[in-house]
């Protein structure tokens, strides 16, 4: 039995499901499927599908991920080549593409390119990556001031405590993506590794003899009814501001926006420990069949954060959102929380999280 604080209000008058109402609920969660998010695992249903891709941040490294062909990949960094190549600068900082660099075994190709509206002392890796069908596109912004041109810029740095290897930072960038790009994979995201690192969308990462390096991973599922999101998030260590002490300030909130509280709750799912809150109250939507906005629509707005008092840079904080804005639902109050509860309740570390 889940033990914790929950608190009820008019609005939450009914929160079971009667049985029209379980039939519909039994009916989505009939099928589902794994999904790995970080080192975490929840189960969503089975057509439901992650839509952000591009979300995903690893130390200072913007990663997006797609399921392509070979021939489709090929064409893709052929074509952005081109582009690059064919990219009008002015004569300072020509050509727009400064090196390409290949990849070994066939995995994809790095360009060194200019960034748009700086000169060419601030500039991009950018990386294109196959594996196992999956395209990696890996960024990263570096400073660059080898070039002659930037001698009294490099000079002015170093003058206000800046060092040889910050002023020009390709080296290091690079050996840390090749680093990255060995430890790589793609795969499905209902596909759950076992080996110990982190899963990202499409692609999971093997740590290495520093696992701690910083990481923010965001899915997104949504459909026409509800938008569920999930962020894993290493970069705050655990404290004492977690949700549930932050009461005063959320009430304050809900209070300017009309919102009640269906049920809140310190919690522990697989032994992770966690806070929640869920909410619900009113909204107006604009409804392109009677081309009018329409008041008095439920709207609902649920929290999750596990590990917040706890997160460390091995153990990230998880924050999981549910919410209908701007989306007409169907589902009543004791749906919406069975389904929240779910979810959420599917909860658990990936296997060799740590």
């Amino acid at each position: 039995m889940l033990v914790g604080l929950i608190l009820f209000t008019e609005k939450q008058a009914n929160t079971k499901l009667n049985d029209k109402e379980k039939i519909v609920v039994d009916a989505l969660f009939e099928k589902t499927k794994p999904q790995c998010i970080g080192r975490y695992i929840i189960d969503v249903p089975i057509n439901w599908e992650n839509g952000s891709h591009d979300s995903l941040f690893i130390d200072d490294f913007h990663i997006e991920s797609k399921f392509i062909y070979p021939p489709a990949f090929k064409q893709r960094i052929e074509l952005r080549e081109k582009e690059l190549r064919e990219w009008k600068q002015s004569t300072e900082n020509s050509p727009a593409l400064k090196e390409v660099i290949q990849l070994p075994n066939s995995k994809g190709v790095i360009f060194d390119r200019n960034e748009p509206g700086a000169d060419d002392a601030y500039r991009v890796l950018e990386a294109h990556v196959y594996v196992d069908h999956i395209a990696f596109i890996i960024t990263t912004e570096i400073r660059d001031f080898s070039d002659k041109k930037y001698e009294k810029r490099k000079a002015s740095f170093l003058a206000r405590g800046g060092t040889e290897v910050q002023s020009n930072q390709k080296p290091t960038r690079l050996a840390a993506m090749y680093s990255l790009i060995s430890r790589l994979s793609g795969r499905l995201d209902h596909e759950i590794p076992t080996d110990k690192g982190i899963c990202i969308p499409n692609g999971f990462i093997l740590d290495d003899d520093n696992n701690k390096h910083q990481q923010k991973i965001a899915m997104v599922y949504k459909n026409d009814e509800l938008l569920l999101f999930l962020e894993s998030d290493n970069r705050y260590f655990g404290s004492n501001d977690t949700l549930l002490n932050r009461e005063k300030e959320i009430n304050e909130a809900m209070k300017q926006q009309g919102l009640h509280t269906i049920k809140k709750r310190d919690l522990s799912i697989s032994n992770i420990p966690a806070q929640e809150w869920l909410m619900t109250g009113n909204q107006e939507i604009y409804s392109k069949e009677e081309n009018k906005r329409i008041s008095n629509l439920p709207y609902y707005d649920f929290w999750f954060f596990a590990n917040e008092a706890t997160s460390t840079e091995i153990i990230p904080l998880l924050h999981i959102g549910m919410n209908n804005r701007n989306k007409f639902t169907s589902y009543s109050d004791a749906q919406m929380v069975e389904i929240w509860d779910r979810i959420v309740g599917s909860l658990r570390y990936k296997p060799n999280a740590f």
